[in-house]
């Protein structure tokens, strides 16, 4: 599976989704703690890491093939409803 990724430039990989989301968390954190520890920036500053990381780890998952099989799957059945509608004729 790695030989058929494409390797990402640097400049892609800083400019990502999951990496901006992650640069937004941790600044939320930080000034959650620089500005006297407010909890809500704090915790907001979490969420926002913990769902960049998910979504890097989703991303990361082959959703073409995914798609690929969701698409013979929905052939398969509308070939096979075809059939039926054919008999019922």
């Amino acid at each position: 599976m790695a030989e058929t990724q494409e390797k990402q430039s640097v400049v892609d990989l800083i400019f990502s989704a999951p990496f901006l989301l992650g640069l937004v968390g941790v600044g939320c954190m930080v000034y959650g703690v620089a500005d006297g520890f407010r909890v809500m920036q704090f915790f907001f500053g979490v969420c926002i890491v913990v769902g960049s990381v998910m979504l890097h780890l989703i991303r990361k998952k082959d959703w073409d093939a995914h798609w690929a099989a969701m698409d013979q799957a929905r052939e398969a059945h509308e070939k096979r409803a075809a059939e039926e509608a054919e008999k019922k004729k």
